[in-house]
């Protein structure tokens, strides 16, 4: 089963791309995550900045740096030396005291548990795929993948052509992989794929008779004290692997720490330093549109190995600097599909070579009081809060407010969830029947009918409102809020949801028209990181609404694009009698 050739992908996705209509689910719905757990975590001890050698002055400039960047939008930053947290940022609205979704950050925790294994000796990176899934192999697989070994598994090198936009309309996603062909000869390039991490979810429970998480969670949650942390699972019930799991970004210093322990945690060895010392370092050269980090077991990393990630996509990551014992954790929301963001330029010139801590610094409490408050209060310059004056034109707000009608044509694919979330969780919209907004003194309401499920969502006039969507059975926070702009000259309402657990934002900017409203809808990650997956993933083809596909065009998939991401919906203003 090739993805090129798959009728029902590429109707799921012309009906999602072309707005043709409600897309139809082709697999079983999964089972969602739990709501999160609202706790509070046992995190690495906390200290100065200073007495692990770094100024606070010199972390003020890293956050006021990143602050400036156009083409990030920070979520939180923690940072990490020699075991303490020395500092964590948190960027309006968002919070480091909530958890987040890793995306393929957890391909390292993937990795990590393939480590166990191997160091129990039930693994050789030598073995074949083929004689380890060898029960109901396809016929086909013996041909495509017969040279295909763990070893080019862990490193991205299989060239497997069924990828991650497989997943939403498979079942089996064991079978689908297998029954898959192959771009190139195993073992002769580097092409990263999350697939390849999930078969090795599969082989980690074939082998071992437990999943990932199952393993992890005995050898290496457990005593580092890791307690709320949640991994999605496939419709055949083994771990995603590559995606999917929700942790605590201070639970991830803790990998990072026993990474540096060189395997080791308050004495207890817990994985091999040999493991360690090979996984993080290069196995392959990656192509220079992945960034400047090669690729080792799972995790990126440079040649001279003086920096290694657990990299996920819109900015989920663990950056560790070896040689100073240096960790930041971060979340993000940012259109970039590797490490090809000005994050990690900015961190590599703050904190990567040549930059060197101080033996000894003397404590700063002025200097450390001014970080303190700073962390509490950072502000992305590109955020509209940041450029908003704080003024409201009442009577032009009470205008908007109102029930309003959406045409079916119009509505299909719209939602109070971005299109990326509804993509990345096989879970789409229903279709946009009405909108709603009502407005108060310091906030007001969003509503939404979708399909037959009403959302609520609350916002802030000028500052952030929490809330909860219940979207496909699962629970999601947010923290959204409402500034005045202006839109093609008019005045407009724009307001700004965010979603302290993703980096998906939905931006929705409100007009008054005769009849009613525009509305306009946006969301980052976007229209940069989606252009970028269509010209990989269709291979220079476009899903069409009928179902056809059609060669690429640049402009005409630009244009596309925009109409699917960006669209600007007129609704009609529906009167009291006909409520």
């Amino acid at each position: 089963m090739d993805l090129t050739f798959s009728k029902n992908a590429l109707q799921a996705f012309a009906q999602w791309f072309g707005r043709s209509g409600s897309v139809t689910n082709t697999v079983t719905p999964e089972v969602r995550r739990p709501p999160y757990p609202c706790v509070k975590i046992d995190p690495l001890p906390c200290c100065s900045p200073e007495a692990q050698g770094i100024e606070s002055e010199y972390i003020l400039k890293y956050y006021a740096r990143l602050c400036r960047e156009p083409l990030i939008k920070m979520q939180t930053v923690i940072i990490a030396r020699n075991g303490h947290i020395i500092s964590r940022g948190h960027f309006y609205p968002y919070s480091t005291d909530i958890w987040h979704v890793s995306h393929s950050l957890c391909k390292s925790l993937t990795g990590l548990a393939v480590g166990l294994l191997f160091d129990d000796g039930l693994i050789s990176l030598d073995d074949k795929l083929t004689d380890i899934m060898k029960e109901g192999l396809p016929p086909s697989a013996r041909i495509n993948h017969r040279n295909t070994t763990v070893r080019h598994l862990l490193t991205m090198q299989t060239g497997v052509i069924f990828n991650e936009i497989g997943v939403v309309t498979e079942e089996d996603w064991v079978r689908a992989y297998l029954e898959s062909g192959v771009k190139f000869r195993p073992g002769t390039a580097f092409d990263y794929n999350s697939m390849n991490t999930y078969m090795l979810c599969a082989i980690i429970k074939k082998l071992s008779g437990k999943g990932a998480f199952e393993l992890l969670k005995e050898r290496i949650f457990e005593p580092l004290g890791i307690k709320y942390i949640y991994w999605e699972k496939c419709p055949k019930g083994i771990e995603k692997g590559g995606f999917g799991l929700y942790y605590y970004p201070d639970d991830i210093l803790k990998i990072g720490q026993l990474y540096l322990n060189g395997g080791v945690w308050e004495g207890q060895r817990l994985i091999s330093e040999k493991w360690i010392k090979e996984s993080t370092k290069v196995q392959i050269k990656t192509p220079d549109e992945t960034g400047i980090y090669g690729y080792g077991y799972q995790v990126w990393c440079k040649e001279d190995r003086t920096t290694f990630i657990f990299n996920g996509m819109f900015g989920q990551n663990l950056i560790v600097f070896p040689k100073t014992n240096i960790m930041i954790a971060t979340t993000a929301s940012i259109d970039e599909t590797f490490q090809n963001s000005p994050l990690y330029t900015v961190t590599e010139r703050f904190f990567g070579t040549p930059y060197r801590p101080h033996a000894h610094l003397h404590e700063n409490p002025e200097a450390l009081e001014k970080l303190r408050e700073k962390e509490a209060s950072l502000v992305m310059e590109n955020s509209d809060i940041y450029n908003f004056d704080g003024v409201f034109d009442v009577d032009f707000i009470k205008s908007l407010q109102g029930t309003y009608s959406v045409a079916a044509e119009d509505g299909y694919g719209l939602s109070v969830m971005p299109e990326l979330f509804q993509g990345v969780h096989n879970c789409f919209a229903k279709g946009l029947k009405e909108f709603g907004i009502t407005v108060g003194e310091d906030g007001g309401v969003i509503t939404t009918l979708e399909g037959v499920t009403p959302h609520t969502v609350n916002f802030g006039l000028g500052k952030a409102a929490p809330g909860c969507v219940v979207y496909g059975k699962e629970s999601v926070l947010t923290s959204a809020y409402a500034t005045q702009t202006e839109e093609n000259g008019k005045p407009a309402l724009k307001i700004t949801v965010c979603f302290p657990e993703l980096p998906n934002i939905r931006y929705l900017t409100v007009c008054k028209t005769e009849e009613g409203i525009s509305v306009k809808w946006e969301e980052a990650p976007g229209f940069d990181f989606m252009m970028r997956i269509i010209n990989r993933t269709f291979l220079g083809k476009m899903p069409m609404p009928d179902g056809k596909t059609r060669a690429t065009d640049t402009d005409f998939v630009q244009k596309r694009m925009r109409y699917f991401l960006q669209p600007t919906v007129i609704m009609k203003k529906i009167q009291k009698e006909q409520l």
